[in-house]
């Protein structure tokens, strides 16, 4: 190990082990940042997982709908027709009972 002869050298001392001390957090603050931003990743890719599912359950409950909506339609069509029917039979056989 060289000897400390001047200031000089003592301050190249203070420096190089400031620089090393500085490096050493440095890539502590490095490792602890990639490591933040590969489980922000795994946050996003959860919900992103969770929003699509979510998107898949109401995409399916709007086929359903539409599809009992247009079931529920027909039957209305047909009970509408079938109070139709059997009002007209009503009047025929009330006629029919009064003579």
């Amino acid at each position: 190990m060289p000897t400390i002869q001047t200031s000089q050298d003592v301050l190249m001392y203070a420096l190089s082990g400031t620089i090393i001390v500085v490096g050493f957090w440095l890539s502590i603050l490095l490792y602890y940042a990639a490591m933040t931003a590969k489980d922000a990743r795994y946050i996003t890719k959860d919900a992103r997982k969770r929003v699509e599912a979510f998107w898949e359950v109401i995409e399916l409950a709007r086929e359903k709908l539409a599809i009992g909506g247009a079931i529920f339609k027909i039957a209305a069509t047909g009970i509408k027709e079938l109070a139709e029917h059997l009002k007209e039979y009503s009047k025929q056989t009330g006629k029919t009972k009064k003579k």
